[in-house]
Parts: C-alpha cells; sequence; structure tokens
C-alpha cells in the first residue's frame, strides 16, 4: 500500500512539473512534409517586430463550403503560428453577414468596399442540391492607427474555386506578412516615375502607383524638360534623379533625346535601378475601328537602340502573332441585344514562367498587347527571361496589316515559328557606360563609365502597366472589364520593383509550395452510405472478434 502512494504522489508531482514546464515554455512542432507551419524568417522578423496590440479579425466564419472551410482552417493555423511568436497579435474570425437582412447586407458590403474588399460567390452542396452563398474571403489588420486589408482568396484566370483556393493557401503566409509590412514598416525608398516622354496618363496608371504608394514613395520626374527650362541644367537634373533609389518609365512614345538618355545612363552608372516597359510598336485598338476592320502596325523610334546595347539588350520591333493568347471582348447582337463575347486574340499573348526566379515563381498569366520582342547580347552582364512567347509564335515584320478577320484563321500550322521570346528580361550587374568613349551631349565634373553594381528590368511592351478605365475610373491594373479576367501584371510588376530594390524577403514568401488535399464532393455522397456502414460495423465487428478471441484464450488458459 505504502509503495502505491509513493507511486501516486511522484506521478502527481511530474504531471504538475509538466503542466508548469508546459505553462512557462510553449513550443509547437511542424511535423508536416512541406513545413507549411512553420513561418520563414521574414514572416517571423515581422511578427516579432509588433510593440503594441494588432488586431486581424477574419471574415471567414459561418456556413461556408469545403473549399472556404479548408481556407478558414489554413488561416487558423497560420495566425496560431503568428500568435505564438508574439502575444501582440489577436485573431478572431467573425461572419459579418451573421443574422442580417438583405438591407443590412448591402450596407456592410459597401463599408468593406472601402477598403478594397469585395464579396465572392460560393456553392454549398448539400444532399446534392446547390446553394449560392456570399464569402468574404478576407482579414483586416489594425496596428497603432493603421489599417489594410489583407485578401485570401486569389482570382485565378479560368480555375475552378478549388484550384483558387488551393493557390491562395499557398500565398496565405505571404500576404498577412505582406499585410503587417504595410501596417509596421515606414516607407524608406524612392522612386521617380518619369513624365516627360509622351507615356502612359497618370489615370492610366493609377492602380500600379497607387500600389506601389503603399509601400515606398514615389514621385512624377521630368528630365527632358530641362530643354524648356534655362535655370535648370543636365547635372541639376540628374543630381535630383540620383536622389530616387528607382526610375520606372511607362510607354514613351516619343523618342528620348541624348541628353535624357546621357542622364539615364548616368544614373545607372551610379548604381540607380531601372524599370522599363517601352512599346517599340504603333498601334492601338481603335485603328481597327473602321469599315475593314483593319489597321496597320507601324515601328516606333524611341531612339534607345545604343543605350540597351551597351548594355546588353536590343528591343525588336516585330509584332508577336502567339496561339497562347488573352481575350478581346468584342460586340455581337444589335440593340438591346448587343453582348460581348471574348475571342482568342493572337496579338495579345499571355505568359507564365515556370521558372524558379522569385519575380515570377506562383506568378499567374501576365498580358501582353501588340507587343515587340528582346534580344540578349553577349557581354559581362548576366541576363535572366522573365517572360517569353510560347513556342507557337509567328513574328510579323512592321509595317504589317492587322485585321479582326484573324479571329477566324488559325495560326498556319505550316507558316515559320521562331519558338519561345523574350518579352521581359532582368540585367543585372556592373554596366559600361554607353557613352564611352563617345562625345557626351553635356560635361559632367566626374563621369562614370564602369558602373556600380545595378540592374534594368526591360519588358517589351508598355500596356503592361496601363490599367483599364470605366466610366472615368481607374479599374484594377490587370483586371479586363469585357472578359471578367484578372491577369498577373501587377503581381509581375510589383515583384520586379521589390526585386530591383533588394526588398525581395516578402517575394521569397512565394516560393513556399504546399499540397492542399481535397474531399470529393460527388465521391463523398454517392458512396455516403458505404463509408457509413464502414465507420459503423467495422469497430462493432472488431470488439466483437476481440471479445471472442479474449474469452477463448482465457477459457484455454484456465480449463483443467
Amino acid at each position: 500500500m505504502k509503495k502505491i502512494i509513493i507511486s501516486l504522489i511522484v506521478i502527481i508531482a511530474a504531471l504538475v512539473l509538466i503542466n508548469y514546464g508546459a505553462s512557462k515554455w510553449y513550443e509547437r512542432f511542424d511535423l508536416t512534409k512541406d513545413q507549411r507551419y512553420t513561418l520563414s524568417p521574414v514572416a517571423t522578423q515581422l511578427a516579432e517586430s509588433v510593440e503594441s496590440t494588432m488586431l486581424i479579425d477574419v471574415f471567414l466564419d459561418g456556413e461556408l463550403p469545403p473549399e472556404f472551410r479548408k481556407l478558414q482552417s489554413e488561416t487558423q493555423q497560420l495566425l496560431e503560428e503568428y500568435a505564438a511568436i508574439n502575444k501582440n497579435i489577436k485573431f478572431n474570425f467573425v461572419n459579418p453577414t451573421e443574422d442580417e437582412s438583405i438591407e443590412a447586407v448591402e450596407q456592410i458590403t459597401m463599408r468593406l468596399a472601402q477598403y478594397g474588399i469585395k464579396p465572392a460567390m460560393a456553392t454549398i452542396m448539400e444532399g446534392g442540391k446547390s446553394t449560392k452563398v456570399v464569402v468574404f474571403p478576407w482579414a483586416i489588420m489594425v496596428y497603432n492607427g493603421k489599417t489594410t486589408a489583407v485578401p485570401l482568396l486569389k482570382t485565378v484566370a479560368r480555375a475552378t474555386m478549388e484550384e483558387r483556393v488551393n493557390s491562395s493557401i499557398q500565398e496565405l503566409e505571404y500576404q498577412f506578412a505582406d499585410g503587417m509590412s504595410k501596417v509596421i514598416n515606414e516607407k524608406s525608398k524612392t522612386i521617380a516615375v518619369l513624365r516627360d516622354s509622351g507615356e502612359l496618363s497618370d489615370l492610366q496608371i493609377r492602380d500600379f502607383i497607387k500600389t506601389l504608394q503603399q509601400y515606398y514613395r514615389v514621385a512624377p520626374f521630368g528630365i527632358e524638360f530641362v530643354k524648356d527650362n534655362d535655370s535648370v541644367t543636365p547635372v541639376d537634373v540628374l543630381n535630383q534623379l540620383k536622389k530616387f533609389d528607382l526610375i520606372i518609365e511607362p510607354k514613351p512614345t516619343v523618342a528620348f533625346s541624348e541628353t535624357k538618355n546621357y542622364i539615364i545612363d548616368q544614373y545607372i552608372m551610379n548604381g540607380g535601378k531601372m524599370l522599363l516597359a517601352a512599346d517599340p510598336i504603333i498601334f492601338e485598338n481603335d485603328s481597327l475601328a473602321n469599315p475593314q476592320s483593319i489597321g496597320y502596325g507601324m515601328p516606333r523610334d524611341l531612339n534607345l537602340d545604343n543605350l540597351l546595347f551597351k548594355y546588353g539588350l536590343r528591343l525588336n520591333n516585330g509584332i508577336v502573332k502567339d496561339e497562347r493568347a488573352g481575350g478581346l471582348a468584342l460586340a455581337t447582337g444589335q440593340g438591346r441585344n448587343t453582348q460581348y463575347e471574348a475571342f482568342d486574340w493572337p496579338y495579345y499573348p499571355i505568359s507564365k514562367s515556370d521558372s524558379d526566379n522569385p519575380i515570377t515563381k506562383n506568378l499567374e498569366v501576365v498580358k501582353f498587347e501588340y507587343t515587340g520582342t528582346i534580344d540578349t547580347l553577349k557581354n559581362n552582364i548576366k541576363k535572366t527571361v522573365l517572360l517569353s512567347t510560347s513556342p507557337d509564335t509567328q513574328i510579323k515584320i512592321l509595317p504589317a496589316a492587322i485585321s479582326l478577320s484573324e479571329l477566324d484563321q488559325p495560326i498556319d500550322p505550316l507558316a515559320t515559328k521562331v519558338g519561345e521570346k523574350p518579352l521581359a528580361v532582368l540585367a543585372e550587374g556592373s554596366f559600361t557606360s554607353a557613352y564611352k568613349n563617345r562625345i557626351k551631349p553635356f560635361e559632367i565634373t566626374k563621369t562614370v563609365d564602369n558602373g556600380k553594381e545595378s540592374a534594368i528590368v526591360l519588358i517589351a511592351d508598355g500596356d503592361v502597366m496601363k490599367n483599364q478605365i470605366d466610366a472615368g475610373k481607374a479599374q484594377e491594373l490587370g483586371y479586363d472589364i469585357r472578359t471578367g479576367v484578372l491577369y498577373g501584371n501587377k503581381e509581375f510588376l510589383m515583384n520586379t520593383v521589390n526585386y530591383l530594390l533588394d526588398d525581395t524577403g516578402l517575394i521569397q514568401l512565394r516560393s513556399k509550395n504546399i499540397t492542399v488535399p481535397f474531399l470529393n464532393l460527388k465521391k463523398s455522397y454517392d458512396e455516403r452510405t458505404k463509408w457509413q456502414l464502414i465507420n459503423v460495423l467495422l469497430p462493432l465487428v472488431a470488439v466483437a472478434i476481440f471479445g471472442l478471441v479474449f474469452n477463448y484464450m482465457r477459457r484455454k488458459k484456465y480449463s483443467f
């Protein structure tokens, strides 16, 4: 009896010590194969930097379809990891439309829209019947007076809801880390958007600029204006430009002067970065607005050849015609019966990279319009093709006729195909000045011929940066109003800017691959009786067999 009491005391003492230790030292173990519940160093660092209460409301509660329940579960697991790192991070799941009337739901939807939150329609399958429900796959993050919306569901072109959720789960850590970055970090890097060579209008690049301003300080900048201002010298302009970490050139349409080229050249020689979306082709959709529905693509001379050639790049003005294409919406019918129907338009090539480059990994397709191509030339600069055409590509030499009748004419299989051609290229390294051993447009006290480490991204289409406009309002970059497809243009450009500004931590989170298993709803419904019987009867049968065997062994052991 004494031994039993001692053993009991030891067990109780051990349990008390274990519970005390567990309350003081908390540890979680991620035993999943893909380490989905292990936060990256970037996300961990952001979580640790939260110094006061951060509130996160997740709008995924109530009755949800299976796909969204999976998204809810994964979101909760992730937020528990964040909260385990820092107790200042608080989260809860709410249903914004619970027990609300239709009018109240509409008001809630309008209030959430102020934060950019849009509802999604989902289907609940029950008993072989489907019901449409409104879901808000978003979270709102509040910290130190700052508020930001965190999207939890990606828009993936031509994908099922299951595929969208799977893709979204892979980016959950990125989305929450991105939200934390917005409300925690102060803007430090600066970007100059060039506005002096007939670039896209402010309204046409509004969504891109608005998104950039969430992370960086952005300002318009004019180089060519020096020609009209006697009080400002090119050297003054160059010195001002050097204060920016990155320059963005959104679809110039007027040829660069040698002064502008030299200022850009010396900016790059001093370590400045550049994102250049140059359109070497003159053609817009309104060129097809004639009785014949025929327009002519013409070459555009931007006076960039010498500058780019020295950097190991060449912009070609042959127009791409690709079988892998985005949709062109055309009006069909007459009067009140007019509808828009999307047709694959070979002059709208779409591109998706399968590489592991942080700029393009896990990126949705990017849409180009009437684009040229890029050649890479051998020199000491490292070149990386970010996006390219499909193997089934033809190049039409300019000037070239472009007709809507080509919608009904598939690319001739016997025609010469040039294979994959670069559409966007990253060049990085120590560039050599394009004006080395050449006459300079103006004198600089300290001309740099062999530059510091720098990087340039060249895109062969300026329309990649252009958002569509509806009723005078800029739409989300990459969103096609007529077809309803959201392309990955904004994500590509933001990744590019992040990379050029050495802000690569968040980009790396996109490379995290997570495999998400889903239940086959049709199969589970068809076979539910079988599995119900198995789950109910199998344990009973197992217990009965165990009882029979146990009794048999017991009788055998104690029989005389």
